[in-house]
């Protein structure tokens, strides 16, 4: 099954219908968001004091690209969280994670 974000990739003109926002957007929603992010994984990292060295632990099973795309299809669809692990090729959890935490 094609992904739900190549198919915006690959198609931008349907993005509006699919997402609620011209791809343009959400690419500048993207940049905004990650620009966030990093300042956020800064400002906790000055504070902590560690204890496994950085880059350790478990990675991210979708990218901060496909969270968001999985949140804007959340809210504009409002597909139940098994639906959308099925198209993100996560489980129920980590779908709802993505929402909560994304």
């Amino acid at each position: 099954m094609t992904s739900p974000l190549a198919r915006i990739e690959s198609h931008p003109q349907e993005a509006k219908r699919l997402i609620g926002i011209d791809y343009e957007q959400f690419l500048a929603l993207v940049s905004l968001a990650e620009k966030r992010h990093l300042e956020k994984r800064a400002e906790i990292e000055s504070k902590k004091t560690r204890i496994i060295a950085p880059g350790g632990g478990r990675k991210p099973e979708i990218s901060s690209k496909e969270g968001i795309y999985l949140c804007l299809i959340y809210l504009r669809q409002k597909p139940i969280f098994e639906i959308l692990g099925l198209l993100f090729d996560v489980s129920k959890t980590k779908a709802n994670d993505a929402l909560i935490i994304g």
